[in-house]
């Protein structure tokens, strides 16, 4: 009976995921045109931004929009546009090096916690309930404080505390996977432990991590705003959205628009991110 059991059997459930349209396409289509021109903002900065960000023009101190400033200028004359463009790289490297590293370790320390369970899931349990107690935001500003503020301490604090969710996710689901009778057929074709966990349990479980991962995008520009605007993030005169908004806030009354359009763009890019993230969880649901 063995020779009858293949490969394919042992992954049928992965192929059970189909791409089907929802009916819904609206908000993916407008998170997708959001992320796009957020992308070529972060990617191209240089080509899109009608001037330097740092370049200071004291004939233009607090200019409100118009033809020549569509985004008005700060108090140093330099153009608020050019700098919402070029604060777009620093967000979308915020967003990938603050996600990616607890992703990818995240995933792989919950799969194999999933798996083996026993110690390492008491372990992590208890692991779970110490972070869960405290509020992320909180956790993070205070490792960045003991850290000192800048981008690199704020990847490290937010990996430290980040990669919990995850393991949390491909936890849950490995552990539901792992009883699936594909599984069982994998031990007696005499695969190996890591070749079915990575192999054939893991691309079946993943896609909740993959969605989670989009929304943890958005989420990881809103924290390292408010990171920026509470000086502990990327410092002046680096041109971030946080850092412009904290840097406007003195000038609300006189001048809006520095700190109203880096705010725009915030939501712009998080809600991007959030309804990419929906229209993928819908696209990957399986039948």
């Amino acid at each position: 009976m063995t020779e009858l059991v293949d490969t394919h059997a042992v992954t049928t459930p992965q192929r059970r995921r189909t791409l089907r349209p929802s009916g819904k396409s609206i908000g993916p289509a407008i998170g997708a045109t959001f992320i796009l021109v957020f992308l070529a903002s972060a990617l191209f900065p240089g080509h899109v931004a009608p001037y330097d960000p740092n370049a200071l023009d004291y004939t233009a101190l607090l200019q409100p929009p118009s033809p020549l400033h569509p985004f008005g200028t700060d108090n140093l004359g330099r153009d608020m546009l050019s700098r919402v463009i070029w604060a777009a790289s620093i967000d979308l490297q915020i967003a990938v090096f603050s996600t990616l590293f607890p992703a990818v370790f995240g995933t792989v320390a919950g799969a194999l916690i999933g798996y083996y369970g026993g110690v390492l899931d008491a372990v992590f349990g208890r692991l779970v309930d110490l972070v869960v107690t405290v509020p992320f935001l909180v956790l993070v500003i205070a490792i960045v404080a003991v850290l000192g503020p800048g981008l690199v301490n704020l990847y490290v604090a937010v990996s430290i505390v980040g990669w919990v969710a995850y393991a949390r996710l491909i936890r849950s689901e490995m552990m539901v996977q792992k009883k699936r009778d594909y599984t069982a057929a994998a031990h007696v074709m005499g695969f190996g432990t890591l070749r079915i966990i990575f192999g054939h349990l893991m691309p079946n479980a993943i896609t909740p991590t993959v969605v989670y991962w989009m929304t943890d995008l958005s989420l990881a520009i809103l924290l390292g705003s408010s990171l920026g605007y509470l000086g502990l993030g990327a410092q002046p005169p680096t041109a971030e959205w946080g850092v412009l908004i904290a840097d406007g806030k003195n000038f609300m009354t006189t001048a809006w628009w520095m700190s109203i359009f880096p705010g725009i763009a915030i939501v712009a890019a998080g809600t991007g991110f959030s309804l990419l993230g929906d229209g993928l969880a819908d696209w990957l649901r399986p039948e």
